[in-house]
């Protein structure tokens, strides 16, 4: 899912590209607390400090997602964060 508009910790990160995927594994409605994860390349560099984050996410479908993750790697303009909860307002597809 392709996201348009990304706010970390209440920041507005500016985006060259960003989406979020989803495992939804079998018997399940929704993805596990770390059955999500969002990929961001921004244009310029955009420091973020290792640990957990809040994620709040308006996917291009006009879906509106937050939750908690865990930025994995960060060079300053690639950025991935794996989830470290509930992926709210995830509806599946």
């Amino acid at each position: 899912m392709l996201v348009g508009r990304l706010l970390v910790d209440g920041d507005l990160v500016s985006l060259g590209y960003a989406d979020v995927f989803v495992v939804v594994r079998e018997g399940e409605s929704g993805p596990g607390p770390n059955d999500w994860e969002v990929t961001v390349r921004t244009p310029s560099a955009h420091p973020l400090e290792p640990g957990v984050h809040v994620l709040e996410l308006d996917a291009l479908d006009g879906s509106r997602l937050s939750g908690r993750a865990l930025l994995r790697f960060s060079d300053g303009r690639r950025h991935l964060f794996r989830g470290d909860g509930d992926l709210v307002g995830y509806r599946g597809s």
